[in-house]
């Protein structure tokens, strides 16, 4: 039998809940990155518009909420998907608060929780622009919230919503669902694994028709430029496949969820990889949080296991694999599947921060007798800890605000892409300068960066759907166009095909240098006998 050791929720936490997402959807909001980004992103803010899957793992639910914020009266069109984002970690924020609430019931260790998320770089930087890691983020946190809710008062349809969740998030980021094997041990644990697994398993069978639904509903509309069209059928022999090999969406469905474009890079050399990442992961933990914060959070690791063993082993386990999993995956940006574990690291810290704070509630009792000086002395110690948490980022936070911008990023491996913050307009100028210089159906072969900027600026902005754009090398190691690329190309001709970089191993195609609006391009002429 599970003993329930979680402190209740009233009012007053709601109200302070969503108060904190407020103050977080503010700042996100003041710095959010005005427009048009980078590679993925610039994809999400693509696709949303258009209803199109996306690369691995398509996100369809993903998109499909993303087109909600489209519709918003707000902003321009990129700025709308980047304010989903910021909508979402504020939203992540406030189940924070809530769960650390939960455990240790102490509003202003509480809160601590959710400023610490809220300010650490990688998090605040994602908050403001379009990308998964958010998302991802926030149905961590609210399967996490769930779960502890049905621990706490053993009603069937939290535990059948926490499923539903888990199967809703692999068409939102599937590392979510890296979490599990930390439920189902937390359920094995419980006492109550009879009555459990129903509604989990409901749940989750419920949230994987959802998700199965969602993707047959993105890839039945096939709009232009989609994921499919864009990187994948021009370049399928690079996967020795040929067009009978992607025509029903069950092969789709299995190109995108097995990852084949990336999974050679997943668990490729744990030996060679492991360290390196390891050692990012512990610079960006030194540089997210103050030292206060980072002792609170080992101490809430150590208190947790003390006071309930059951959810430290599932936030452990949880937050372990989903670490272990980017510390495995050999992709320049590997850092970003970090994000998503930072959630049990402010549940760390809040729980650190709670014990703290009931150390020092004892001591004033013991030592202060008197309830008014207790309270007195108590809320002078509780600005103490604000100030401890909030000392690295009281400058960092009030020159953001004061420059619309995430400038702490400036200076960092983060601020030219995805969005390149000191000239945040630069990518939809760039794609206009391209675009209007072109034949209106043209087809344009260039790098993962600026292939969907191109889409958004021919296809939302300036109605021009005939063009197509598409990923010169989509698959890491090509030693030059695959056969089915040219097959597609001279297929293509008379149309006018150009690339933005001379291409690798193209012996068959004739290519002539031309500069279009001050833009050095390659245009194919013709095919070599």
């Amino acid at each position: 039998m599970m003993k329930t050791k979680l402190h209740a929720l009233t009012r007053i936490d709601a109200i302070l809940a969503v108060l904190a997402a407020l103050a977080g959807l503010a700042l996100y909001i003041r710095t959010l990155a005005p427009g048009l980004l980078l590679g993925d992103s610039g994809e999400f803010q693509t696709l949303a518009y258009t209803l199109g899957m996306t690369h691995p793992t398509g996100y369809p639910l993903y998109i499909l909420l993303a087109r909600v914020f489209t519709l918003l009266p707000l902003g321009d069109l990129a700025w709308r998907v980047n304010l989903f984002s910021a909508v979402l970690a504020a939203a992540t924020l406030a189940c924070v608060y809530l769960i650390v609430q939960l455990l240790v019931g102490r509003r202003l260790a509480s809160l601590s929780a959710a400023f610490s998320l809220a300010v650490m770089p990688l998090f605040w930087f994602y908050a403001v622009i379009a990308e998964l890691y958010i998302p991802a983020s926030f149905l961590t946190a609210l399967i996490v919230l769930f779960l502890l809710l049905w621990r706490q008062q053993e009603r069937p349809w939290m535990l059948f919503v926490t499923g539903l969740l888990g199967g809703l998030s692999l068409a939102v980021h599937s590392t979510v669902a890296l979490a599990a094997p930390a439920i189902g041990v937390y359920l094995l644990t419980s006492g109550k694994i009879k009555k459990a697994w129903r509604p989990a398993l409901a749940g989750a069978l419920s949230g994987l028709v959802l998700s199965l639904a969602a993707f047959f509903v993105i890839d039945r509309m096939n709009t232009p430029g989609t994921y499919y069209d864009a990187t994948v059928r021009h370049a399928l022999s690079a996967w020795k496949m040929t067009e009978t090999d992607f025509e029903s969406p069950a092969e789709r469905l299995e190109f995108l969820y097995t990852g084949r474009q990336f999974n050679a890079l997943m668990f490729r050399d744990p030996q060679s990889v492991m360290p390196v990442h390891w050692n990012a992961y512990i610079e960006i933990l030194q540089a997210s949080a103050a030292p206060f914060t980072l002792a609170a959070i080992a101490l809430g690791i150590l208190m947790l296991f003390a006071m309930n063993w059951r959810e430290a082993l599932l936030f452990l386990l949880a937050g372990g694999l989903q670490t272990l999993f980017a510390l495995n995956y050999a992709v320049d940006d590997f850092y970003v599947f970090f994000i998503p574990s930072f959630v049990f690291l402010a549940l760390w810290a809040g729980v650190g921060l709670g014990r703290v704070l009931d150390g020092l509630q004892w001591l004033l009792i013991r030592f202060l007798g008197d309830r008014r000086t207790v309270r007195a002395a108590a809320g002078l110690a509780g600005m103490i800890v604000l100030v401890l948490i909030g000392q690295n980022w009281a400058e960092i936070l009030i020159t953001a605000w004061r420059d619309r911008q995430v400038t702490f990023a400036i200076g960092t491996p983060l601020d030219e892409y995805p969005y390149p913050i000191e000239d945040p307009f630069w990518v939809q100028e760039e794609a206009a300068s391209l675009v209007n210089a072109l034949e209106p159906d043209a087809i344009v072969f260039t790098g993962w960066d600026m292939l969907y900027p191109y889409y958004f600026v021919a296809h939302l902005e300036q109605g021009r759907t005939q063009m197509r754009f598409h990923e010169t090398y989509p698959q890491e190691g090509m030693s030059g166009l695959a056969d089915s690329t040219v097959i597609y190309i001279t297929g293509s001709l008379p149309r006018p095909v150009y690339f933005t970089e001379r291409p690798y191993g193209t012996a068959t195609l004739q290519l002539k240098p031309v500069v279009k609006n001050g833009i050095q391009l390659y245009q194919v002429v013709g095919v070599k006998p």
